[in-house]
């Protein structure tokens, strides 16, 4: 969203009570402004000259402030001739004035008067003005407040992970875009069995926040009564696409296994799961053809399977990572991911998480929540053989 789109939200978000006392204070403003141009001539003015002069100055103002505010620019190629034609006919067809050179006492009376009108307008435009930021400034620090709670709340939600469940690593971390992320990742046991998914709701800020909240709490609770990802997938389907509208879906990726090296794996809608084979060094892509949950009623999901061999690696992925643009907006995209990753996919996964998550950011600036679960079955062989001649004692007893 451009700032001028931001802008033109923010008004349409004012309340009405709000907008009343910044229009009336342009009114006020621009009355007296005008005032103090015609005090300055040495023509005669009326009670009714003067009315005319601040109402029509007043009501001009609060239409090009309107205008700016809506940010509908055209409109000023019509309001330029329509003021303009406005003053024309009142100068022909207005009452008639005479000079008051000369006329000492008459003069110093409109001088007068016309100095305590624009002082009562002034001060007028200042209170109202003063009302308007002052109910605006804690409507804007209390919607700060939210966000930034909602931030906090989202941050414990969806901590930093790093844990070993049998023979597998599961590494887990969440940044997001803005305050409130809409990602989602999860490590769940249940009965000697391991559930891990990433999730990414559609959308940003406090909503795609709220929905990501629930969809925890919907998926820890379905988790502890299933074992497949297919019937996880389903039962979110069925609690998240009443309460949503076509635009509000989520992507879902979720892996489960146990001790075996034989995972299954659902995804709805989600990028593929990234398959580094530790042997031959190579990257292969899982996907399927699920449908983004949320979407459609009844709907059902198809569930998969892969294997791992020790030293195998999966990568689940946000598009906060792919979706990176470059100064000359080119993409990133999946296989500049899939290179990032084969480089680094023998380091520990902190490292490999805070690698690619460098080079993300230097390819491009940040624009989407980026989310990654690393799995990896077992250590390497020629991990493992470095490891242990790195710890063993040198022959004089000192550490290599």
């Amino acid at each position: 969203m451009t700032s001028q789109q931001a802008s033109s939200e923010i008004w349409k978000t004012t309340p009405i009570s709000s907008s009343v006392y910044f229009f009336a204070g342009v009114f006020c403003l621009f009355g007296a402004l005008i005032l103090v141009g015609t005090s300055a001539d040495l023509q005669s003015q009326s009670v009714g000259d003067v009315i005319r002069t601040i109402v029509l100055a007043g009501v001009s103002a609060m239409i090009w402030a309107y205008v700016a505010t809506v940010r509908k620019y055209w409109l000023f190629a019509v309001l330029f001739p329509l003021q303009f034609f406005a003053n024309y006919l009142l100068r022909r067809y207005g009452p008639a004035h005479h000079s008051l050179e000369g006329n000492l006492p008459e003069l110093t009376h409109k001088l007068v008067r016309d100095a305590w009108v624009e002082s009562a307008l002034l001060v007028a435009a200042y209170t109202l003005f003063i009302l308007f930021f002052g109910r605006e400034g804690n409507r804007f620090f209390r919607t700060q407040t939210e966000v930034r709670l909602a931030g906090e709340i989202h941050g414990i939600l969806v901590p930093q992970r790093h844990e070993n469940i049998g023979p597998f690593e599961i590494f887990g971390s969440s940044v997001p875009s803005s305050e409130v992320g809409g990602d989602l990742f999860d490590i769940v046991e249940n009965n000697g069995a391991w559930h891990a998914y990433v999730a990414d709701v559609s959308g940003h800020g406090v909503p795609a926040g709220m929905l990501m909240a629930m969809i925890k709490s919907a998926a820890s609770m379905q988790l502890t009564k299933t074992q497949r990802p297919d019937d996880l997938l389903r039962d979110l389907n069925d609690v998240l696409q009443p309460v949503t509208s076509p635009a509000n879906y989520l992507t879902f990726a979720c892996v489960s296994g146990n001790t075996s090296t034989d995972l299954s794996f659902a995804l709805a809608g989600h990028l593929p799961i990234l398959h580094y084979q530790d042997r031959t060094r190579t990257i292969i892509e899982h996907s399927d053809g699920n449908v983004p949950i949320g979407m459609f009623r009844n709907q059902s999901f198809a569930v998969s399977r892969l294997t791992l061999a020790p030293g195998d690696l999966l990568a689940l992925i946000t598009d906060g990572f792919t979706e990176v643009f470059d100064s000359r907006e080119q993409e990133m995209g999946m296989e500049d991911f899939k290179s990032a990753l084969a480089t680094c996919a023998e380091k520990a996964l902190p490292d490999i998480y805070r690698e690619l998550r460098a080079r993300t950011l230097k390819f491009g600036k940040q624009t989407d929540d980026q989310t990654m679960l690393l799995i990896r079955l077992g250590v390497p062989a020629r991990m493992q053989s470095y490891t242990n001649r790195a710890s063993a004692p040198s022959p004089s007893g000192s550490p290599a």
